[in-house]
């Protein structure tokens, strides 16, 4: 059995708006397509499923019983800045309160392009912050931007259908 990093593996598409995205389920090619590649800024992404227990206990019993509550959290990434206002694409990408779609294929290459089959996760957000990281001496400039999640993602979609 292969394991693989996330480095040269992910491929990471940005689809602006929530109708970017018309079936979570199964994007088609050409709106995965319509987004920008934001897989050469990322430092990092963070797409936190953590769930709580809800506590449920009755008289009948001192076992302290409970029930899946929810799930989710708030989505985090660190992007690179360029010097050059013209291929400074990532930044731009999400102003506070701009919605979009996540697409993120984690194994395939993060060189080669979707294509139709490719199993995605689809993520539907809403920006909350996008701030500059800290400016410190031997530091390359980049920014982290907060993502609300907008509903529950879909981690095993397939782009363009079956």
């Amino acid at each position: 059995m292969a394991r693989r990093i996330y480095d040269g593996e992910i491929k990471v598409q940005w689809v602006p708006g929530l109708t970017g995205i018309a079936n979570p389920l199964f994007p088609t090619l050409a709106e995965v397509n319509a987004g920008t590649d934001i897989t050469g800024f990322l430092q990092s992404i963070d797409t936190p499923l953590e769930g709580e227990a809800v506590p449920s206990m009755d008289l009948s019993s001192a076992f302290r019983k409970t029930v899946a509550g929810p799930f989710g959290g708030d989505i985090t990434s660190v992007m690179y800045r360029e010097d050059e206002i013209v291929d400074d694409d990532a930044f731009p990408l999400f102003p506070r309160n701009t919605t979009g779609w996540f697409v993120i294929r984690r194994f395939g290459g993060s060189d080669v392009a979707f294509a139709n089959g490719n199993i995605v996760e689809t993520w539907s957000v809403r920006v909350i912050t996008r701030s500059p990281l800290a400016a410190e001496s031997g530091t390359v400039q980049g920014f982290t931007a907060n993502f609300a999640a907008l509903d529950e993602p879909t981690l095993d979609a397939e782009i363009g259908g079956s």
